[in-house]
């Protein structure tokens, strides 16, 4: 099981941004054999909107992206067989709430958090991100696929911030 943060499936739908084509080839793999093809996918329900939210803002500056295509690949991502999405609860809201006190003082906010607890709700520990202050959180196994050869820290492995800004220079 695999958490896939907001913007990294936003690279993946942007054929305009940098980090597309090795977003891409991550997702996809060559031969369908992509981590979108073997993993079980768990997405908290923000992530979604979080994407639309992101394409939809876009989208009047944009001739690669209209706004039903748009819907329909937003719509194509609820419905992947693979993917499952992990509705907002009372007890999510809670677990949200306790941990928002640790994960801000880290640069990490409410949406983000309540990813962070869907994933521990049910036990997922990886995610791919490029976000560098989930990146931090040695808790979890973290993928960071923007990178021609991704970048994979294993738990309790550390960021390195110095690599992290090398490799962003090769993209």
């Amino acid at each position: 099981m695999i958490t896939i943060d907001s913007q990294i499936w936003i690279y993946y739908w942007d054929i305009n941004a940098l980090e597309h084509q090795n977003i891409k080839r991550w997702m996809n793999g060559t031969e369908k054999d992509g981590i979108l093809f073997k993993e079980e996918i768990i997405l908290s329900s923000i992530i979604p909107i979080e994407i639309g939210h992101n394409l939809y803002k876009t989208a009047d500056l944009r001739k690669d992206l209209d706004k039903e295509i748009i819907e329909d690949l937003l719509l194509s991502l609820i419905s992947t067989e693979n993917c499952q999405i992990i509705e907002v609860d009372e007890l999510l809201l809670v677990d949200v709430t306790q941990k928002m006190k640790y994960y801000s003082q880290l640069g990490i906010g409410g949406r983000d958090t309540l990813i962070l607890s869907t994933m521990d709700r049910l036990k997922v520990i990886t995610i791919a991100t490029h976000d560098k202050n989930i990146l931090k959180l040695r808790k979890y196994r973290r993928i960071d696929p923007v990178f021609k050869a991704p970048l994979i820290l294993e738990i309790d492995e550390e960021f390195d911030e110095q690599l992290f800004k090398d490799k962003l220079n090769d993209i």
